[in-house]
């Protein structure tokens, strides 16, 4: 079984998250790469890593050969024009794809607002109008602006984040800290406005950010102040390279990184491969109240005291449920279908039932490996009380292949499959109950063991 491909996704904008999320719910590993320690959620998914710090080319050449790593995808700040070129040649000279994202832009050249072709044009484009500058440009390329400012005698404010680089470009451009502004924006318009009318501003640089940069914002806020805008053009060549759509990027990554089929099956157990345990229980036993599930009492918790309570007073003892159980068969076909499935995959039961209970059905079905519950006996050997494998439950488990890399495939047929369906990376809804279908579930329904074979079998080799 191949785990599945790491992809170094460069980020440190607010596209990170939901770029690495596409990539990880597409079924990569990602391993996201920002240059600072600044907090950045970047996703939630299991299969997001993270990593800080800057990378040259060596470093980064050398932590693709450690990770494996076999793309890179760039979604730095599309004025990061050093980044892009570094990560390209690290790229090339490696022999691996190197894809870019590349936010919209959202500014054209207008009334009260210009095009620069450079920080260096912008500097000398806003000394020529002898207004006190606003920058909100980052701190990367202060010193063009300061340095102007202070041979034509105007005011200079720079908005930076809050941080120690920030704060030293600052100093070394001769920018004194009470100009100095600090926050991560984007910023509203009456933000921008505000700060505007505090310094009198007349004229705001910025780059063309896009709109989740806040440019918008920035320009509104200009307009309405009567401030002239100048806007730095991107860095040559990064308006037609790249993709500004995730989802197209993500196709292109496939074709280029193709995904391995799945390392694991993860079969729910009760309706998929044996009858349901308390059900038949609660036929057995002749105690129709034993047959209620979680459809009926939604607080297992509840649904479980109930059971609890049930069983002592209808004298069923652990002992006497596993003799009920233990005359129990798998349902016609599935010891058959889990011949073949683990020809072609891990399979793993992730089941709410109990160790204590299934044991011998389990048996039955060849012994595969079972994430379930189990449950705490009193001394007169009835059930006590039961303890949840995990908080998570079944989604936990699918989780937590994931973080290892692997690829999961899952099949299940009632509500608490759903959410396992749901994180899965090849889903499979199998002889649900009709008030599953009644509801609108995203899966489409497989009857038989034959369909599901079908339907499996290129997710699986």
């Amino acid at each position: 079984m191949i785990p599945a491909p790491m992809i170094l996704l460069l980020g440190g904008t607010s596209e990170t998250a939901p770029v690495a999320e596409a990539l990880a719910k597409a079924g990569y590993r990602v391993l996201v790469s920002t240059a600072t320690n600044i907090d950045l959620f970047i996703g939630s998914h299991p299969r997001i890593g993270h990593r800080r710090g800057r990378l040259d080319a060596e470093q980064m050449s050398g932590l693709i050969r450690e990770r494996r790593v076999r793309a890179i995808v760039d979604a730095t700040h599309p004025y990061a024009s050093a980044v892009r070129a570094t990560a390209s040649q690290v790229a090339e000279q490696l022999g691996i794809p190197y894809l870019t994202y590349v936010r919209p832009g959202s500014v054209g050249e207008g009334i009260g607002v210009l095009i620069a072709e450079n920080h260096e044009h912008a500097a000398r484009l806003a000394g020529e109008m002898g207004k006190s500058i606003l920058l909100t440009i980052g701190s990367r390329n202060v010193l063009p602006y300061a340095a102007e400012a202070r041979s034509v005698g105007i005011a200079l404010v720079a908005r930076v984040l809050d941080h120690p680089d920030s704060h030293e470009a600052c100093r070394e451009a001769g920018i004194s800290a009470d100009c100095v502004l600090t926050g991560r924006g984007p910023f509203s318009v009456e933000e921008n406005r505000s700060v505007i009318r505090k310094y009198n501003i007349g004229v705001l640089v910025t780059k063309d950010s896009g709109e989740a940069g806040g440019v918008p914002e920035k320009i509104e806020a200009a307009r309405l102040e009567n401030c002239a805008v100048i806007v730095v053009g991107r860095p040559e060549g990064n308006q037609t390279c790249g993709f500004e759509n995730v989802p197209e990027l993500v196709r292109e990554l496939k074709s280029r990184v193709p995904l391995p089929p799945c390392g694991i099956l993860a079969l729910d157990l009760e309706s998929v491969l044996v009858p349901e345990i308390w059900e038949t229980v609660a036929c057995v036993a002749g105690v129709p109240e034993l047959a209620l599930t979680t459809r009926d009492i939604p607080d297992y918790d509840a649904l479980m005291r109930q059971r609890i309570l049930l069983c002592r007073e209808h004298g069923l003892s652990l002992m006497r449920l596993r003799e009920i159980v233990a005359a129990m068969e798998p349902l016609p076909g599935a010891v058959e279908f889990l011949a073949w499935a683990k020809k072609r995959a891990l399979v793993v039961i992730i089941s709410d039932t109990y160790h204590e209970l299934a044991g011998s059905l389990l048996a039955k079905i060849g012994s595969p490996l079972m994430l379930c519950n189990s449950l705490a006996l009193d001394d007169d050997g009835f059930i006590a009380g039961h303890t949840m494998r995990d908080p998570a439950g079944k989604t936990g488990a699918v989780a937590d292949f994931q973080r290892l890399g692997w690829r999961v495939a899952a099949v299940g047929d009632s509500f608490n499959d759903m959410a396992m369906l749901q994180a899965a990376d090849a889903s499979f809804l199998y002889r649900p109950a009709k008030r599953i279908l009644d509801i609108g579930v995203a899966f489409a329904p497989l009857w038989t063991f034959d369909e599901l074979q079908a339907a499996l079998t290129p997710a699986l080799i």
